[in-house]
């Protein structure tokens, strides 16, 4: 049963109250091509350095996540890491 019929079948046994119970899901979208990851947050999901990966760019991007606004992490390459040290 998706989503939709789920909502609908709250909404049939427990009146409009079963809105209340469904939480807003979003899919996560990836930060450089701007298409759906395979990847789906809630509004009370929090994510910390978490590396989503775009299966269609092949892209891996570090991001954190709060009330399902996501900023992404930038650290510094690998060659630049390897100079400091």
């Amino acid at each position: 049963m998706n989503i939709n019929g789920y909502k609908k079948f709250l909404v049939a046994v427990y009146g409009n109250a079963g809105d209340e119970c469904i939480e807003k899901e979003d899919w996560l979208l990836c930060p450089v091509c701007k298409n759906k990851t395979r990847i789906k947050v809630r509004e009370d999901t929090e994510l910390v350095k978490f590396p989503l990966f775009c299966p269609k760019c092949k892209q891996e991007t570090l991001i954190n996540v709060q009330r399902q606004n996501i900023s992404i992490i930038k650290e510094p390459d690998a060659r630049r890491r390897a100079d400091n040290l």
